[in-house]
C-alpha cells in the first residue's frame, strides 16, 4: 500500500486514494494508520474533501477494498474520467 495507490470498494465501487500515514502524537509505533481521500465525481467534476477522509489499518482496508490502480500505472491514465469510466463499465 503505497500513497496515490486507487481502490476501489469491493461492495459500492466507490473510490478511495491512499493519501497519507499517521501515528498518534508522533508516535512511532510499529503500526500507523493509513489515511485516505474518499474520490467522488459531481457533473464533470472529480475531487474530495477534507471533512470526508477516511482512516484504518492496511488490513481494514484491504478488507473492504481491492486496488484498482497502483501509484506507478498513474501515468498511464490521462484524467479522472478514465479511472471512473473504468468502474463503470465493470458494474
Amino acid at each position: 500500500m503505497k500513497l496515490g495507490d486507487i481502490y476501489v470498494n469491493k461492495k459500492d465501487k466507490s473510490i478511495i486514494q491512499i493519501d497519507s500515514y499517521a501515528t498518534h502524537m508522533g508516535n512511532f509505533p510499529e503500526k500507523s494508520i493509513v489515511v485516505f481521500r474518499q474520490m467522488e465525481k459531481h457533473n464533470e467534476l472529480f475531487g474530495s474533501l477534507p471533512s470526508f477522509n477516511g482512516y484504518g489499518s492496511r488490513e481494514e482496508i484491504e478488507e473492504e477494498y481491492e486496488l484498482l490502480v497502483p501509484q506507478e500505472k498513474l501515468q498511464n491514465y490521462s484524467d479522472w474520467d478514465e479511472i471512473f469510466d473504468m468502474i463503470e463499465k465493470s458494474r
